[in-house]
């Protein structure tokens, strides 16, 4: 077994097991407003729990990245594949077989939307009135090219995670 691939089923597994309480909540909202808390709190505990780790391990020092961290992956509640889809599409992924997974009748349209979250997230964000390099960080969270100075050090922690 690849590294790679020993990693994606430990993040099957750590999303099957993620669990928010009151402090972590208490962490995250402390730097959104409002209006962005809503959005991170509607998102998936697994998610939420996700944007916590990677905001830990890129320390609270700067409010943008921050923010980012929390609400790179808001556009996955947008794309309603539940536990068990979205581990589909993350093992589809270490194995390259998003393609054949997109073309199946009944789950194909839901996948795409779900690799597609990253531009679904910056719409939401900016419907929200987030500031435009929020939305910028958001919607290229998984470029190969970012153009944002800070979404190079969010990818290299979200990778991780």
């Amino acid at each position: 077994m690849t590294a790679r691939w020993a990693y994606r089923v430990g993040q099957v597994g750590a999303a099957h097991r993620a669990r928010m309480d009151d402090a972590d909540r208490a962490e995250a909202l402390a730097h959104l407003t409002p209006g962005l808390g809503r959005l991170f709190l509607g998102m998936a505990v697994r998610d939420q729990k996700h944007a916590l780790r990677v905001l830990r391990r890129l320390g609270h020092a700067d409010s943008l990245l921050c923010r980012a961290a929390l609400l790179h992956d808001v556009g996955k509640t947008r794309a309603p594949l539940g536990t068990a889809g979205r581990s589909l599409v993350v093992l589809a992924e270490a194995t390259g077989a998003t393609g054949a997974l997109c073309a199946l009748p009944v789950i194909g349209p839901r996948v795409r939307g779900y690799l597609r979250h990253p531009e679904i997230g910056a719409e939401m964000l900016r419907a929200a009135g987030a500031d435009a390099a929020l939305v910028e960080i958001v919607a290229e969270h998984e470029s190969l090219r970012p153009q944002h100075p800070a979404t190079a050090r969010l990818q290299a922690v979200d990778e991780r995670e």
